[in-house]
């Protein structure tokens, strides 16, 4: 029984020490835990320490690059507006040198009046607030297109009534005096230089089109000059449409044909010149005027060199031989026209050749031909058929012409 119970208290112990040494283990595991957690939520704490610097200096790195990229900006906007403003400094500069001793002449020279010294010096600070006055308000009057002329003339006034008080009183005269007579000038003189340069009409176009507006004057002086009488239509045309309505060459054109009847350039003794012109060429080889008419157009359609016989060789003086010709035709062309034939010709004849077939691209061309003739086939002859079609054989050429005429008898 002892035993026994021994034997239990043992096993008891043992299991207590068990759980103690499972309780100590648990604590133990339980403390490291919490000591791997603390250090984790330190790691994270500098962690976020470390990256809020680190966004902080990247902000501050930030604004410092914004404020320098701020500050040229800045400077190169200041130094491109006073590049721009460059005569409004100068102009500035001007009026300031030029102030002073106009101030202080005048002042002598009010104060030499006997007057209290604020009475003189009002009159001094009105005459030349009085040509500024008048000055800045005939530039804003350019700039906004309003007429200038009577500010102007303020301008001047009252910079020559000062002038003239600095001339007269300054001291031993000669050249000082006209530099102080000068100097009442300068300000108001460059800031009208300044205002040239920046709302001149002619500051605002560039060289080409200047060089083109001078061109058009001068085109329009010459055409008054010369056309006197189209030039009043022309200007009667202006006048009694819409201001820019009607386009000006279209005017002019119009006014042309009121006055000459014809198309521009076209008068009366021009037609008539080209018609004394057209009689003599048409003597020179001689055939009729409507004869040259086809033949020239013929030239200018079929673009032919006119055969042995057709006008190149009419225009040349020479026979299809190179041999010289009577009135521009051959002696074989008058006989082929039923001329008579004198001399060695007289007992020539042609020889017999067998008839060619005729080709119908050749057959187009003459029938072309018989279109644009006035008569019609019945115009049709050898010396133009064979310049329709480029020269060629005589008796091909007859062929060609009977065809067509053939063709349209029937």
């Amino acid at each position: 029984m002892s035993q026994t119970f021994y034997e239990e208290r043992r096993r008891d112990r043992a299991t207590d020490r068990a759980e103690d040494r499972l309780d100590r283990l648990a604590e133990a595991e339980a403390a490291r835990q919490e000591r791997a957690a603390l250090a984790e939520e330190r790691r994270k704490e500098r962690e976020a320490r470390t990256e809020e610097e680190r966004r902080v200096r990247a902000e501050r790195k930030r604004d410092k690059t914004r404020r320098k990229a701020e500050r040229k900006k800045a400077r190169a906007e200041l130094a491109a507006k006073l590049g721009k403003e460059g005569d409004t400094v100068g102009a500035l500069v001007v009026m300031a040198c030029g102030i002073v001793p106009a101030l202080f002449l005048q002042l002598r020279a009010l104060n030499g009046e006997d007057l209290p010294g604020i009475i003189s010096l009002c009159l001094a600070v009105m005459l030349e607030a009085g040509a500024w006055v008048a000055t800045v308000s005939g530039e804003r009057a350019k700039r906004e297109g309003r007429p200038v002329g009577r500010f102007r003339v303020v301008m001047w006034a009252c910079a020559s009534f000062a002038a003239v008080i600095n001339y007269s009183h300054a001291p031993g005269g000669g050249w000082l005096a006209w530099v102080l007579a000068a100097a009442s000038y300068a300000g108001v003189f460059f800031w009208e230089v300044r205002g040239w340069g920046r709302h001149g009409t002619k500051a605002t176009r560039t060289k080409a089109q200047r060089k083109e507006a001078r061109r058009r004057r001068r085109h329009d002086r010459k055409r008054r000059r010369r056309f006197r009488d189209v030039y009043a239509r022309y200007t009667d045309i202006l006048t009694a449409h819409p201001y820019g309505t009607v386009d000006t060459e279209t005017a002019w054109r119009d006014a042309w044909r009121d006055t000459h009847g014809a198309d521009i350039a076209v008068t009366a003794g021009v037609v008539a010149r080209r018609g004394q012109a057209g009689k003599a060429l048409a003597a020179a080889h001689g055939v009729g005027v409507e004869t040259l008419i086809v033949e020239q157009l013929l030239d200018d359609v079929f673009g032919g060199d006119g055969g042995d016989d057709g006008p190149a060789a009419r225009r040349s003086g020479k026979g299809p031989n190179g041999g010289p010709s009577k009135e521009g035709r051959t002696a074989k062309t008058l006989g082929r026209k039923g001329k008579r034939v004198t001399g060695r010709l007289a007992g020539r004849t042609a020889p017999k050749v067998p008839n060619k077939p005729l080709d119908e691209t050749h057959l187009d061309r003459v029938r072309s031909l018989a279109d644009v003739l006035p008569g019609g086939a019945a115009d049709l002859s050898v010396s133009n058929v064979r310049m329709a079609i480029g020269g060629g054989n005589t008796r091909y050429a007859m062929q060609l012409r009977d065809a067509v005429k053939a063709e349209r008898k029937n």
